[in-house]
């Protein structure tokens, strides 16, 4: 039996096509006793990385290929064929791979900005991606025929063998053999999916295209056009192709059969023999076959620059000479800048962290990234971008006094060794939070400023979860869209691979669960919807990833475009490692942008200057706003948990801020780390340091374990390690293959050094458990430093703040509990007004004091031109002559009537008697006009005559004007929403939300309004719990649902919008309470059943 490997095999990550994740292929593989396996995804290289890091891992040799549809020069489909790119050439295949695919997608490698790619991006978008015939082969011809096109059955050549046509075929393949002159650059791909004779992927066929090889001297290698590892898996695949097409199954072609799998040896072997009718031409194919693959088998490291890391070239950051002595001058101008006026003991505590970040930089080579990180953060501050640090990045000194992190590590007392050190595995990551609203101004900076041969996007694979997966299998089974729509809004945050045993558990979804019991298409949901869970489903930008590197970037990865049309990688961000690409991540946050808008406002209206990174971080006032739990708006504090343990936590400086960012975690959750804190914190328990050498580490903690910071200095005092060996052994903690041999090292070195048996038992037992809860202190603190300055903004400039709030909405509530906390804190919000309101929500001067003025936007479907119009023809004179100025669509014409933005203008038309109702009418009567019409130059303004219409039509009751707002506005502007079910409320005892908090606990009470949140976060006994927070208009109340109170009430818990609760309170602190939910009822519902009862 003859050696094989398979050379055409789609991953999942070939969309909508493949099934199994290339892992899984390889672990198959080596499994069979083969010695390589090519990766060939569909349209791009979305799966090869994983592909190469899985045969590594398991001793194969990786193959890497793709599958494109070539086209002639006029467009048209010439063949779907696998090209593969040559090995242990230097790079050359892979790097051709690279341009030949991103070719394929409109991109030319030199410039992916240049006016060619562009040109090509223009045709790209009319046609699906595709490569010419004649461009490809110059790609290949250029690099000496470093790939190889497998012409195959759904090519011009294998139509014509199918239907018989040899001299056809012979021409059709001869324009292929002079296109692709070079040895080794065409081949004829064998390929069986033993269907019936005279159809595609028969034995035939096979044999025809065997014979056309013979006659045009041509290798002819076999192959199974591999989709899935299993014939089980072929159902997914009909699942999957339903979805690409867009029809139910029986609606297209389906696969003939389950064949496309990934076959032995012995069976292809087979398959060789039948298809060949000769044991000899057999054993030939098996050999040109074997032959091809030695030739394609890839070298990672220097064919791929696996492992190698790469940056700009210092020439891209205008550096002649040493990058490491540019650094060092850097680091040290910013000492001046970041400690003016700090004494000689405190520099010199500072000189000795920073040469020994220095020395670890220069070791690994760095610098240049340093370098290229702090010009970046540069080029956003001279845009008046604000800019700050996260992630472990905020625990080197080095990005502190390069201006890229505002965090002091040596203040916060936190670790370069967290972020980097000379024993690290991977390679450094900074993120940087950018204003969301400038983050696209930044990335086009970023290509211009370093060429788009140096820098593209990071993408990343979206995968099925549990509605979009329901979605696409009931579109294959052909259910109903209505049905489906149902049930996958009754699919609330749940995993596809668990739909099964979620709908035997989870009370809401016992419809879904009694139609199982008798029909088996809804069980066939169910197994579909499963299979999906996790496949990648479409590619998409990664949020904040960029990819910085040298000249030759482009011919290290493949590109296409992205949705804001700059071109992205098509690799995710954990193939960054492995392929030695450094990405920063500038990610865009809301809150920055409503904090760098509130400053604005605050210069515009007031006349001051504010550095927001300088404000003093002790400010009582703004931790007395934080303790109260009135914390919506401010950055990573306002969720009913984390209101919850504020108000238990009562900070009263920055580093609480850190600890409680840190804490509110679903590890420190899982690991009960919270209370023994708090029991510390507050006195009700002694701290316990374990051991006397733990307390300096443990004392800010109360002698919990919180931060990842917290174990490399455990193992650094009790084992002696470095530090930076600490970390590597934190890492490998997640590992369980590693995990024992950390705990033989971790017994052995701290018996020799003395510790109790006792006290090795406990703290090994904190540190076995860590891996699942930790986190990082400078994450943490670099958190709590937006957190801070919102709550700042929010005590000291409110109205301002709230302007950024509603500007840039930022929170994880909706639009309209704004509207509830502005009433709440005094700020006096304004209406749409077509003479006043702007794009955006602007502070105005009132005889009241200053005010938010609503952005005319807020209107639904306005458009940006109606937008443009109203803001460049104002002001406007009364309804007429916005009407013929404005020229709105007879829809907003009459929603802007609806909410009163134009009741401003009612002196200008009819006088001061009259009322919404009659503008209103006045619209609605312009609005049917036969033939609209729109201010003419030449026309005098009397050509509308408004003596006729109807006056006296009453004005919108409240209730009115908060359905109209609801609807247009999504925000209830003139009353809270709930202030008509307020006499009901009244009569049943209700309790307001701002009442609560003077309760004992275990009051029973009711509570009102409008959910606003619903949460399920991971519990430590691994039951589900469902808390919901309702906005009443004083404040949110936050009731918890355990497993009895879901079953009265799951039908409602997570699809109606106006709740009334029953439960008892739970007192958590000195301002916390919270409700234990006994029941709930649609709110709706039982206004009506009271309105018939009092009518009655």
């Amino acid at each position: 039996m003859s050696e094989f490997a398979h050379l055409h095999v789609a991953s999942a990550f070939s969309s909508h096509y493949g099934v199994t994740r290339p892992e899984l292929l390889a672990e198959a593989a080596a499994a069979q006793k083969m010695t390589a396996l090519a990766i060939t995804d569909r349209d791009g290289l979305y799966g090869a990385v994983k592909h190469i890091g899985a045969c590594l891992t398991l001793g194969i040799s990786p193959i890497v290929g793709v599958e494109l549809l070539i086209v002639d020069d006029d467009g048209e489909p010439l063949a779907r064929a696998v090209i593969l790119a040559r090995g242990h050439d230097g790079g050359i295949g892979w790097s051709t791979l690279c341009a030949i695919v991103s070719a394929a997608h409109g991109y030319n490698v030199g410039d992916a900005l240049s006016e060619r790619s562009k040109k090509l991006q223009r045709v790209r978008k009319s046609e699906s991606v595709s490569i010419r015939r004649g461009e490809l082969a110059k790609l290949i011809g250029e690099s000496i025929g470093a790939c190889t096109v497998l012409l195959g059955n759904d090519s011009d050549v294998g139509r014509s063998v199918l239907s018989d046509s040899r001299d056809q075929a012979l021409a059709r393949l001869s324009k292929w053999q002079e296109l692709f002159a070079i040895p080794n650059s065409l081949a004829i791909e064998i390929c069986t999916l033993l269907t019936e004779p005279e159809s595609e992927s028969s034995v035939l066929q096979a044999n025809r295209m065997l014979q056309l090889a013979d006659a045009a001297a041509l290798p002819a290698v076999l192959t199974n056009s591999v989709r899935y590892l299993t014939p089980d898996d072929a159902v997914t695949a009909d699942v999957l192709d339903a979805a690409r097409f867009l029809e139910p199954l029986g609606f297209f072609q389906v696969q003939p059969n389950a064949q496309a799998w990934l076959k032995p040896a012995a069976l292809m072997n087979a398959l060789a023999e039948e298809i060949c009718e000769d044991s000899d031409r057999a054993r030939r194919l098996m050999r040109d076959t074997s032959m091809l693959v030695d030739r394609c088998r890839l070298n990672p490291k220097t064919d791929c620059g696996w492992g190698k890391p790469t940056t700009p070239e210092k020439s891209a950051l205008g550096i002649e000479g040493n990058p490491f002595e540019v650094l060092w001058q850097k680091t040290e101008s910013g000492m001046n800048w970041r400690y003016p006026g700090a004494s000689e003991a405190q520099l010199t505590k500072v000189r000795k962290r920073l040469n020994q970040e220095l020395i670890t930089i220069n070791k690994l080579e760095f610098a240049t990234y340093f370098l290229t990180v702090a010009d970046v953060a540069q080029m956003i501050r001279d845009m008046n971008i604000r800019i700050a640090a996260r992630g472990s990045g905020a625990g080197s000194l080095v990005n502190y006094l390069l201006g890229i992190s505002g965090v002091d590590p040596i203040e916060h007392d936190l670790l370069f060794e967290r972020f980097l050190s000379t024993e690290r595995s991977s390679l450094p990551d900074i993120d940087i939070d950018v204003e969301s609203a400038r983050r696209h101004d930044i990335y086009r900076n970023i290509f211009r400023r370093y060429g788009s041969n140096r820098v593209t996007l990071l993408s990343m694979q979206s995968t099925y979860r549990g509605r979009g997966a329901v979605r696409d299998s009931g579109l294959a089974l052909g259910i109903d869209d209505d049905e489906i729509d149902q049930i996958a809004k009754s699919v609330w945050r749940l995993s596809a691979g668990s739909f099964r045993n979620a709908v035997g558990s989870k009370p809401e979804l016992g419809a879904i669960a009694e139609a199982l019991e008798s029909d088996r298409k809804m069980n066939l949901l169910v197994d579909i919807t499963e299979r999906l869970n996790r496949l990648p489903r479409h590619i998409s930008m990664h949020p904040c990833g960029v990819i910085l590197g040298d000249s030759n970037l482009l011919r290290q990865t493949s590109i296409e475009q992205s949705g804001m049309g700059l071109p992205m990688s098509q690799f995710d961000k954990d193939d960054m490692d492995p392929m030695g690409m450094l990405k920063l991540d500038v990610l865009g946050v809301r809150m920055q942008s409503a904090m760098a808008y509130a400053v604005r406002e605050i210069g515009r209206v007031r006349g001051e200057t504010l550095d927001l990174d300088g404000i003093d971080r002790a400010d009582e006032d703004t931790f007395k706003t934080i303790r109260s739990t009135n914390t919506l708006g401010i950055f990573q504090i306002e969720s009913p948990g984390q209101r919850e343990l504020t108000g238990k936590h009562q900070p009263t400086e920055f580093n609480d801020l850190t600890i409680q960012i840190s804490l509110f975690r679903p590890g420190p959750m899982k690991g009960n780390m919270i209370a023994p804190y708090l029991d510390g914190r507050h006195g009700f328990a002694s701290a316990d340091f374990i051991h006397k050498d733990l307390e300096p580490v443990l004392r800010e903690s109360f002698g919990v374990v919180i931060f990842h910071e917290h174990v490399l200095r455990i193992l650094n005092i009790m084992t002696g390690c470095t530090l930076a060996r600490a970390d590597e052994l934190r890492r490998s903690l997640e590992d369980p293959r590693a995990k024992p041999k950390i705990e033989q090292f971790f017994r052995q070195k701290t018996t020799e050094r003395g510790y109790s048996p006792a006290v090795i038992e406990r703290v090994w037992q904190i540190l076995e458990g860590f891996s699942s809860f930790g986190f990082c202190k400078a994450h943490g603190a670099a958190f709590a430093l937006p957190t801070y300055q919102s709550a700042w903004l929010k005590t000291h400039y409110p109205v301002e703040f709230m302007a950024g709030l509603f500007t840039h909405d930022p929170g994880m509530y909706p639009k309209r509990l704004l509207m509830a906390e502005a009433r709440r804190l005094g700020v006096n919000v304004l209406p749409v007004d077509v003479n006043k309101s702007s794009d955006e929500y602007l502070v105005e001067q009132t005889p009241d004091g200053l005010a938010v003025r609503m952005a005319i936007h807020e209107i639904a479907g306005i458009s940006e031109a109606e937008v443009s119009r109203i803001l460049s023809e104002r002001p406007f004179t009364d309804v007429g002559d916005f009407y013929m100025r404005a020229k709105p669509s007879r829809r907003t014409f009459e929603r802007i009537a609806q909410i009163g933005a134009l009741d401003e203008l009612r002196l200008g038309d009819f006088g001061p008697m009259h009322t919404r109702g009659d503008v209103l009418a006045r619209v609605r009567q312009l609005n049917a006009s036969k033939n609209k019409k729109y201010l003419d130059p030449n026309q005098p303004m009397f050509d509308f005559d408004f003596k006729d219409l109807p006056t006296g039509l009453p004005e919108p009751t409240n209730a009115e004007k908060v359905e109209a707002e609801m609807q247009i506005l999504g925000l209830d502007f003139t009353e809270h929403a709930l202030e008509q079910y307020r006499p009901m409320l009244d009569e049943m005892g209700v309790m307001r939300s701002d009442e609560l908090v003077g309760l004992r606990s275990k009051t029973d009470v009711l509570v009102a309004g409008v959910r606003v949140a619903t949460q399920t976060p991971p519990m430590r006994s691994g039951k589900r719990v469902v808390f919901v927070s309702l906005d009443d208009g004083t404040g949110c109340s936050d009731s918890t649902f355990f497993d009895e109170a879901q079953k009265r009430c799951s039908h409602i818990l997570f699809n109606t919008k106006l709740l009334l609760i029953s439960g008892k309170t739970r007192r958590t602190g000195v301002r916390g309470v919270s409700i234990m939910a006994e029941n709930a009822w649609d709110l709706r519902e039982l206004f009506s059943q009271w309105q018939q009862k009092k009518a009655g």
